[in-house]
């Protein structure tokens, strides 16, 4: 067994920048035939090429005391003699939704038989990337942070080759604990079905503007024949354009995610815009939404260029090229789609519409899971605890044996980012000012399920040491009247779905608001202890008796404030004083899982259906589905009709994953995700019920 990092030390250049790109470069002496591993690490991401050919580029998000580490078999793309390793890192430097931020850093090691061969140290040589624009600049999005402006024209052939620049780099200090990467690796998929959608001409009145306004300002003009188009080109077809240059509109058919990867000859130098999204409701990718940013900007060198952006996952279906040349040869423009290698079960549905619906509903668990689990893999790809419950579970049916190692590794991930409140962030690894407490209840019941699926003990008791902060926490807010009252404070955000009285708006605030007590707070709470308690009883431990206390207090508390016996439903919040006259099929759901409906489980289970109530969402139909199975499957059918009317139409509509509400793209200011993997329940009932389906 090799020894770990026993020489390498934590490098980086002499000083670092948000956004910054650095190249490192080192030599090795290699024997035939013999193993050589590499170990790496770094801070915010990283691509390794060996002797010119890229091995991976993907850094596991990681907390700065919880780094991750991979190991690499390197000796296939090792030659017998000095080989080079040559290192392209990105430091983001800046918190956002999907990074904590850290120190910059690089850590190596490459070992042969106990014997190493070549680590990171003052010796290694590094220079601020020539390519790639450091600093500050437009981002994508807030959660997703900066895009990326890359010119070819400097390339120099670092990779494989000496290049100028380099000079030696500086150790830092990392306090830091070095962990294996506890999830396998993506897989790259390099040949995916693609086709050309649209091509021709474009004009832009003002050159002006980030990458995504320039696409998405463009006067376009339809020219070329595209069916008559074939993807890849082996000799390349030419576009020619009287106006401020040529786009391309590639469609790859369904919803992916990966690297963009271009082919192309140019005349001249130009530059080229990438914008990407999931739809074309606009005749074109909506490229800027909001000040949001889907698109980054390729400077082309003249002649053909090759180039693979590793260093960006993109989210999308549609690929949209601008070239700012009156003519462009086309080889390939495409995605090189990186999939985590996990095998989805067959669908167990005997119709085959219902296959369909399935199909799509795996397509859309499959694009959300990269490094971890992520809401969508467009517009944010981060680690929510609400989504990520409903993943694990709908993936517990649908993947082969229930895909719970990488389930854990994300428990563990987001059991790292407890706050000092006794809840946990709103998005790992992150650190953020707001967060959501019902999203702490959510991690609770993810914990539970893994355990009914996984039965691992000993995992489930490393995870209920945060379990039990959470607890405390709600525990400790719970007031005289036996009730949760909403988190008052600014730092909270007392979200339950996307429905008006329930999304807890505005997100962000710089003030107290009134004390009220939210109906679905208190119902989850319930759901959540009672679970917990059964959970504890199969550890053979003891839950807090005075938890148990408590929530047979707020059961009836529940039913004393929010149950309306005239309207014969569960009101969505009540100030102490009066109900709020609100009637969510959410709060009825709950109401029923909750256990505190008893002698009106008929009135109440009946009120699911009634369509004056405030509708559940898309991340919410798991609850309503559960509340009608618990009692029996007579309700099954009418489960299965909901999903073909609510999921079905989607598929109809030629979507190829599950929206992120039933709005589509035009939730959200136009900013609505058509890939969202929290609305993928369909896999679970299908599979789970899927012989009782007739």
């Amino acid at each position: 067994m090799d020894k770990i990092f026993s020489k390498a030390k934590w490098i980086w250049l002499a000083e670092s920048c948000i956004n910054q790109y650095a190249d490192f470069v080192d030599t090795f002496i290699a024997e035939q035939d013999r193993p050589v591993r590499l170990y790496i690490s770094a801070d915010s991401n990283y691509a390794v090429y060996i002797n010119g050919k890229l091995l991976y580029a993907g850094q596991y998000p990681d907390y700065p005391d919880y780094k991750v580490y991979d190991v690499f078999d390197i000796a296939s793309y090792c030659k017998s003699g000095e080989n080079r390793i040559a290192i392209l890192c990105m430091y983001v430097g800046e918190d956002n939704s999907t990074y904590y931020a850290a120190e910059a850093g690089l850590c190596y090691e490459i070992v042969s038989e106990n014997k190493v061969l070549a680590y990171s140290g003052e010796h290694t040589r590094s220079r601020l990337d020539p390519c790639y624009r450091s600093g500050a600049m437009e981002k994508i999005s807030p959660q997703l942070g900066y895009s990326y402006r890359y010119d070819s024209r400097r390339e120099d052939g670092w990779t494989e080759r000496h290049a100028a620049g380099f000079g030696r780099s500086v150790c830092i200090e990392k306090n830091c604990r070095l962990v294996v990467r506890p999830i396998e690796r993506l897989r790259y998929v390099w040949e995916a079905p693609h086709i050309l959608r649209s091509c021709g001409g474009y004009s832009l009145p003002e050159n002006k503007g980030t990458a995504a306004e320039k696409v998405k300002n463009s006067y376009l003009r339809h020219a070329a024949p595209c069916n008559e188009v074939k993807l890849p080109s082996e000799n390349g077809f030419t576009l020619c354009s009287d106006a401020t240059g040529c786009y391309i509109l590639v469609d790859m058919l369904e919803e992916c995610a990966g690297f963009a990867y271009l082919d192309f000859e140019l005349p001249q130098d130009a530059e080229v815009y990438i914008a990407f999204g999931e739809h074309l409701h606009d005749l074109r990718v909506r490229a800027e939404i909001g000040g949001r940013n889907f698109a980054a900007t390729y400077i082309a060198h003249r002649g053909r260029n090759r180039w693979l952006g590793c260093m960006r996952r993109l989210g999308l279906r549609y690929l949209q090229i601008h070239f700012s040349a009156p003519q462009v040869k086309i080889y390939d423009c495409r995605i090189v789609k990186t999939e985590y290698p996990v095998e989805a079960l067959p669908a167990k549905a005997k119709d085959r519409w219902h296959r369909q619906i399935y199909e799509c509903g795996v397509r859309t668990l499959r694009n959300c899971m990269h490094e971890h689990y992520e809401d969508c893999p467009w517009r944010e790809q981060a680690l929510y605890a609400c989504d990520s419950r409903n993943q694990m579970l709908f993936g517990y049916e649908t993947f082969s044996g229930g895909n719970l190692q990488y389930a854990q590794a994300n428990l563990r991930l987001i059991s790292k980012g407890l706050r000092s409140d006794g809840l946990l962030q709103l998005c790992f690894p992150s650190r953020m000012y707001i967060t959501i407490p019902a999203f702490s209840l959510y991690y609770i019941l993810a914990v539970i399920e893994n355990y009914e699926f996984a039965k691992d003990r000993q995992f489930t008791e490393e995870m209920l040491q945060t379990v039990e902060k959470i607890t405390a926490c709600f525990s400790g807010r719970i007031d005289d009247t036996g009730l949760l009252p909403r988190f008052t404070e600014p730092p909270y955000w007392n979200f339950y779905e996307w429905r008006d009285g329930l999304d807890g708006e505005p997100i962000m605030r710089d003030h107290e608001i009134p004390k009220r007590y939210d109906a679905c707070l208190n119902l989850m709470y319930v759901i959540v202890i009672e679970r917990l308690e059964r959970l504890y009883r199969q550890l053979n431990r003891k839950l807090p008796q005075e938890y148990i206390v408590q929530v047979e207090k707020m059961k009836r508390s529940i039913r004393n404030y929010f149950y309306d016996s005239q309207r014969h439903a569960f009101v969505v919040s009540h100030d102490g004083k009066r109900a709020d006259k609100m009637y969510a099929q959410l709060t009825q759901a709950l109401a029923l899982l909750a256990g505190v409906c008893e002698g009106i489980e008929k009135e109440i289970t009946e009120s699911l259906f009634d369509e004056s109530l405030i509708p559940v969402t898309l991340s919410c139909k798991p609850w309503v589905y559960e509340a009608l199975l618990q009692e029996g499957q007579g309700y099954l059918q009418w489960i299965v009709r909901d999903i073909e009317n609510v999921y079905g139409k989607m598929v109809l509509n030629g979507d190829t994953t599950f929206y992120e509400t039933e709005k589509g793209a035009d939730d959200f200011g136009l900013a609505g995700s058509l890939c969202h993997a929290w609305s993928a329940v369909a896999c679970y009932i299908f599979n789970k019920y899927g012989e009782e389906i007739e």
